[in-house]
């Protein structure tokens, strides 16, 4: 098994086959790469009222890998987004390394660079990959401590899928709901922690009468938080 290192705490595990043929991302953002077979749409939508969702960290990866699992430790790269909306350390990591395809921020078709998804909006974003590939996906839920969500080692196929996903803890900071921890806009406090050291899992929601988070302005139905659907599009 060959283990690409995601931090102290996690890996990146690739399968033995990958060999020297391993297909790797480019510089560029429009993640083209050799041998890739199939061109996928992803759309996110927003499900929430009160919850930006960061611009999503994007990865086409090989078979038996996994960016982030429900129930295992964040490593770092995964922590920096889900406390901060912080994609740079694990584009840094995973761009170039061996059985990654694609590592890039989302960037809506047709725009220019990328942004947050508002509550009740949607964003598209293209990568062309070999079929069978795996996709990971992973966006934070700006007014919250260190919640996110997104997809899992999801295994690319033709037709169209659509799937709601719940919204996840990254166990990497305790909900305190203060603002002076929060990167979004109750907060506009990045890069402030306070560490927890537990396992993803399933986000409690917010908890009432803790911190400067109200339900009325920053609430959310836990089991679903965003619709993602992906697509093969040619």
């Amino acid at each position: 098994m060959k283990r690409i290192a995601l931090g102290a705490a996690c890996a990146l595990a690739i399968g033995g086959g990958v060999g020297g043929a391993a297909l790797a991302a480019g510089p560029d953002d429009a993640g083209q790469v050799a041998n890739a077979t199939g061109t996928y749409d992803i759309t996110v939508e927003n499900l929430t009222s009160g919850q930006p969702l960061s611009p999503p960290l994007i990865v086409a990866h090989r078979p038996g890998a996994s960016v982030w699992k429900n129930g295992s430790v964040a490593s770092h790269v995964v922590a920096a987004i889900a406390e901060d909306a912080n994609n740079a350390p694990a584009l840094q990591l995973l761009r170039g390394a061996r059985g990654v395809q694609v590592a890039k921020t989302g960037v809506d078709l047709g725009a220019s660079a990328p942004a947050p998804i508002p509550p009740g909006a949607r964003q598209t974003y293209r990568i062309r990959v070999a079929d069978s590939s795996r996709l990971s996906l992973t966006t934070m839920l700006v007014n919250t401590n260190d919640g996110f969500t997104g997809l899992s080692s999801y295994r690319l196929r033709r037709g169209t899928r659509t799937m709601t996903r719940p919204a996840y803890d990254a166990g990497s900071e305790k909900n305190n709901q203060d603002k002076a921890f929060i990167p979004g806009p109750v907060g506009g406090n990045p890069f402030v922690r306070d560490p927890e050291g537990r396992v993803i899992r399933q986000h409690p929601g917010l908890l009432p009468g803790v911190g400067d988070l109200t339900s009325a302005k920053h609430g959310f139905n836990r089991r679903a938080v965003a619709k993602v659907t992906v697509s093969r599009a040619g």
